[in-house]
């Protein structure tokens, strides 16, 4: 497992330097976008962009893995097709190229920052997320040469073991607290001062104005499913929550499995409203490996109850309660 994660970092890393370096000629950069075809649009948007950076990416990824497991290739699947004739998360954002976005409270709403690149690895008997890598090409940029630096994230969760990336970021209190007892306390102080969370700007307006009572002004938009979701693994919020069946397995996989090994994780959000938590002990988590029943296209690999990410197991369970409470009943089954 261990050089499946090495060789998911090199790669990661090189599909990072590709979107730099198609992103640096402007002029050259506009000749590489084409509209996506039917079957691979997201429904979301009335108009779906794919880059020549989004295939190059998918397919260097493909080809290295190739390379180093043979086998495994086959078994990758991302959303871009491999035909450009004229995984990148935030497609839109990589092509509008905004640099001077200001972040809010470290969570930047839009621009360059919120591209992501999400490569995740599952078992394929179970459907849970092992392996997790997040690429952000785009954290900072030099004000002399305009290039940019990036910053990855990982994460594997595997029969016991949970390590990720952040645990040699996080400060010790006192010197000596450990990872769990962040992770509780971290959780005590979001259930005394309220929740945050980071939405869509197009979530469902009964969705927003239930977690104004229980996020009040703690509420952040953002662009990119893998960037919302970065900002819960980096703590930047507690909750990512999105009600709408319009993000893939491909935009949520990387980020679950980081989540798992932090003790978290990425749930349907329809089947937990409508869960009683007394009779029902497990968390809907979401899975892989299994395509939705009578969907095409993009479709079968839809998140199709939406989803909600989070750190905490605790923190989730007191979320939903006080989420429940406010939403309008009809919306539930949304």
């Amino acid at each position: 497992m261990s050089d499946i994660l090495r060789e998911l970092l090199c790669v990661a890393e090189k599909a990072a330097n590709i979107a730099r370096a198609c992103r640096q000629q402007e002029a050259l950069f506009q000749l590489l976008i084409e509209e996506k075809k039917e079957g691979e649009k997201n429904k979301k948007f009335a108009v779906d962009f794919k880059t020549l950076a989004d295939v190059l990416v998918q397919e260097v990824i493909k080809q290295n893995l190739e390379n180093k497991f043979p086998g495994l290739g086959e078994k990758i699947s991302g959303e871009e097709s491999n035909e450009f004739t004229n995984d990148l998360d935030s497609t839109y954002q990589y092509i509008k190229g905004s640099a001077d976005i200001k972040p809010n409270q470290g969570i930047f709403p839009c621009g360059l920052q919120c591209v992501t690149i999400l490569i995740g690895v599952y078992d394929i008997q179970t459907g849970m997320p092992l392996m997790g890598v997040i690429n952000q090409p785009f954290v900072s940029q030099d004000p002399n040469t305009h290039r940019w630096k990036g910053q990855c994230y990982w994460g594997l969760s595997y029969m016991g073991t949970n390590i990720h990336s952040l645990q040699l970021h996080i400060p010790k209190r006192n010197g000596s607290e450990t990872l769990s007892q962040l992770t509780e306390n971290t959780s005590s102080e979001a259930e005394s001062h309220g929740f945050s969370a980071v939405i869509s700007t197009s979530e469902k307006e009964t969705v927003k104005a239930a977690l104004l009572h229980v996020c009040g002004d703690s509420i952040f938009r953002a662009a990119g499913a893998g960037y919302k979701s970065l900002c819960v693994v980096q703590g930047l919020v507690d909750i990512y929550i999105f009600s709408d069946d319009t993000t893939f397995k491909w935009d949520s996989c990387a980020a679950h499995a980081i989540l798992r090994s932090m003790g978290g994780g990425m749930v349907d959000l329809k089947e937990c409203l409508e869960r009683n938590p007394e009779k029902e002990l497990n968390l809907p988590q979401l899975v892989y490996h299994v395509p939705n029943e009578g969907a095409s296209g993009v479709d079968q690999w839809a998140n199709k109850g939406g989803l909600i990410a989070y750190r905490s197991r605790k923190q989730l369970e007191t979320f939903l309660s006080l989420l429940i409470q406010h939403l309008v009943p009809a919306d539930t089954n949304t």
